[in-house]
């Protein structure tokens, strides 16, 4: 009787299972697919909603750097801005600030003197500052744009005027 007892006790702990690591990441791994499989099928409309781009008016201040003193006048408040290489609107000119150019140039005394340097005004050359406003799209991790034309502090840009073109970089954003 003490066999048959023995082989009952066993039965019964052979069919108690216990829940060990191998089941906690069984179960993680079910959990990771099935999370996977609802986000791939899940309909694109309910996506975009959940990262819907945002358009805001955003005013942003332009750079450019040693213009010639004959052309500072060919950017004019209200004029339209483009971007020069895909041709797209970027915007109205709403102010123009123009200062003058200065260049750092070290005085060398000795062959082997690093020099002091002394920042000297450039004359007939002035930085115009161009503050532009325009509509532009939101979108996290890639930021503001412009009819597909990126702005961002920092960025170097191709822009065209009615009457004059250059390479600028964008020096100032916010949004209004």
């Amino acid at each position: 009787m003490n066999e048959s007892n023995n082989s009952a006790q066993q039965r019964q702990k052979r069919s108690q299972k216990k829940f060990n690591i191998v089941d906690f990441l069984l179960i993680v791994v079910i959990l990771l697919i099935t999370a996977g499989l609802v986000y791939l099928f899940l309909p694109s409309s309910l996506v975009k909603n959940i990262t819907a781009d945002k358009t805001a008016q955003i005013r942003y201040v332009v750079e450019i750097k040693g213009v010639d003193e004959q052309y500072i006048d060919n950017v004019v408040i209200s004029e339209l801005v483009q971007d020069s290489v895909s041709k797209s609107d970027l915007g109205h000119v709403e102010a123009v600030e123009n200062n003058p150019y200065s260049e750092l140039k070290y005085n060398m005394q000795e062959e082997n003197d690093n020099g002091i340097g002394i920042l000297s005004v450039v004359d007939g050359k002035y930085d115009l500052r161009i503050t532009v406003t325009a509509t532009a799209h939101y979108e996290e991790g890639e930021g503001y744009t412009i009819n597909g034309t990126r702005i961002a502090v920092g960025e170097k840009m191709h822009l065209k005027f009615p009457n004059y073109a250059c390479e600028a970089f964008c020096i100032g954003l916010q949004e209004q």
